[in-house]
């Protein structure tokens, strides 16, 4: 199979979503090592060159740079350029990762491939924020990309099941494969807990969007200080921005903002007993995983897509306060009993996405 996949919106620096972002680089990593894949044409930035480092004979990396920095820039090479990139190379399949297809005109010969990782569009749709972080041109945008990928796209990939039935919602009839997300990183016992060695971090994820609930969160864990015999120890790792007007209660809060994946781990590692993961809406939620991946304990929003890929007893409901300090309770005394579920690596999902590509194509 000749492949292509388009990495141009993709970077660290300036993506809104670290998850898409993972996920983006993760799958192309993968398909780089798909025996399926004769010839991969990645389209993508200067980020791209220096994490991949040096390149197998048959991929092909193709540097544009302008998709990143411009929201204009964006759009036209959404609806414009990326056509005539495919049709110029002329790719058996293209493959979307990060869902958003052009309305016009079609690839020429090829078959379009989308991964949709949500459509979190209806969860802003249905509470009306005034504080989205998307305005209302922004978000109907987002909204008419992801319907046309599920109604135009050859096929869909997405990660879970809970995705599948949403999208089959707005289009009974859409092609779906679900094919997970892969985790490349080492499987990690719990780090060893000495008396005079005790951690006493904790990491939250915190966000200004606000389906990720941080000043629910915040409010939650000051609560769950407040019951704590060793409570003034604590040390609690905020991880992302905080909403507007919001601020952290006190010196035991400290900021970290976005971090590197490896720094991210080995704060975990380090200073933190748990980790906690709060959330409205999720087409995965990969946080929770990684955390428990690394050997971290991670209670999270007891939410159809996490409660796919997180055990039950990590879980805790949003609505109730006393559920989510028993939960963090539990973690918190007990975190060398850690349950672990089996998870694909990138390669294995990679392998699941040509499969689904040749099972639309079997001539191919």
């Amino acid at each position: 199979m000749k492949l292509l996949l388009s990495l141009t919106d993709q970077s660290f620096r300036a993506t809104k979503s670290m998850g898409i972002f993972n996920v983006s680089i993760g799958l192309a990593r993968g398909l780089m090592n798909c025996p399926g894949v004769r010839e991969l044409h990645i389209l993508g930035n200067n980020e791209c060159a220096e994490s991949f480092g040096e390149l197998k004979p048959h991929v092909h990396l193709h540097l544009c740079d302008r998709p990143v920095p411009r929201r204009l820039g964006r759009l036209w090479w959404d609806q414009v350029e990326i056509s005539d990139v495919i049709r110029s190379i002329d790719p058996d399949w293209a493959l979307l990762p990060k869902g958003f297809p052009p309305f016009f005109p079609r690839p020429g010969r090829t078959r379009l491939a989308c991964y949709v990782h949500d459509v979190i569009w209806e969860y802003y749709r249905s509470i009306r924020c005034q504080d989205s972080p998307f305005p209302r041109h922004e978000l109907l945008y987002f909204r008419s990309l992801g319907l046309r990928a599920l109604k135009a796209a050859d096929l869909v990939l997405t990660s879970t099941q809970f995705n599948r039935s949403r999208f089959e919602v707005y289009a009974p009839q859409v092609n779906t494969a679900v094919i997970g997300i892969g985790f490349d990183d080492e499987v990690l016992p719990p780090p060893p807990s000495l008396p005079e060695q005790e951690r006493f971090g904790l990491l939250f994820f915190a966000s200004p969007y606000p389906h990720k609930l941080t000043a629910l969160g915040m409010r939650r864990l000051s609560a769950w200080l407040e019951q704590l015999p060793e409570a003034d120890r604590v040390r609690i790792h905020v991880i992302g921005r905080l909403p507007a007007h919001a601020e952290l209660p006190d010196e035991r809060w400290i900021q970290h903002e976005r971090l590197p994946f490896a720094e991210l781990k080995l704060l975990q590692r380090r200073e933190c007993r748990a980790t906690v993961y709060f959330s409205a809406y999720e087409g995965f939620g990969m946080p929770p995983v990684e955390s428990l991946r690394n050997g971290v304990v991670c209670v999270a929003s007891d939410l159809p897509p996490i409660r796919e890929n997180v055990p039950s007893r990590y879980l805790f409901r949003n609505g109730d306060e006393a559920d989510f300090i028993a939960c963090l309770n539990r973690a918190w005394q007990h975190p060398q009993e850690l349950e672990l579920p089996d998870y694909p690596d990138w390669n294995a999902v990679a392998e699941r996405a040509v499969a689904a590509m040749r099972a639309c194509s079997p001539g191919e």
